[in-house]
C-alpha cells in the first residue's frame, strides 16, 4: 500500500483509543436526523474534501500531541496495519463490548490484560480460570493488589 493510502489510515486508527470518550461525551443526534438511504462509499471513492474533513481532527491531535504520544499513534497504525483482517475484527468486537462496559469493569479489564500480557499461555489460561471463579468482592480485592498499567496520555 503507498505512503499516500497509509497514512490517513495510520492516523484514523489512532483515534480508536478516544472513541470512547467521544462516544460518552456525544449529545444523542436529533430524531429530525435523515438516515442516509445509500451505504457511504469506500475511502477512495471519497472526494478529497470529504478526506480533509475526516483528517482535521486527526491533524489537530496530532499537532498538539508531544513526541511520546506521536510515537504512540504511529505505532498503533503501524501495528493496525500489520493485522489480518480477521485480527482487526476481533480488535474491533474488542472495542466495542469495552465500550459497552461500566468504568469499574473497565478498571478490571484493564488490570487482567495488564498482568496477562506478559504472561506465558499457560499462566494466562490459569489466571483466566481462577478470575472466572472469584466472587465480584475477590474481583475488587485482585484489581486493588494488581491496579492496571497507568494510562497513556
Amino acid at each position: 500500500m503507498s505512503r499516500l493510502h497509509t497514512l490517513p489510515l495510520l492516523l484514523a486508527l489512532s483515534l480508536l483509543p478516544a472513541v470512547p470518550a467521544l462516544a460518552q461525551s456525544a449529545a444523542p443526534a436529533p430524531a429530525t436526523r435523515p438516515m442516509p438511504t445509500a451505504p457511504l462509499p469506500a475511502w477512495e471513492q471519497l472526494s478529497d474534501a470529504q478526506r480533509e474533513s475526516l483528517l482535521a481532527p486527526l491533524r489537530d491531535r496530532w499537532n498538539s500531541a508531544d513526541a511520546g504520544q506521536r510515537q504512540r499513534m504511529l505505532s498503533h497504525g503501524q501495528r493496525w496495519q500489520s493485522m489480518s483482517p480477521e485480527e482487526r475484527d476481533k480488535a474491533r468486537r474488542g472495542l466495542r463490548r469495552f465500550e459497552h462496559m461500566s468504568p469499574e469493569q473497565r478498571e478490571q479489564a484493564r488490570a487482567l490484560f495488564g498482568q496477562m500480557r506478559d504472561l506465558p499461555p499457560a499462566q494466562r489460561d490459569a489466571l483466566r480460570e481462577r478470575w472466572s471463579q472469584m466472587t465480584p468482592e475477590q474481583r475488587k480485592d485482585w484489581v486493588r493488589e494488581n491496579p492496571p498499567p497507568a494510562k497513556p496520555r
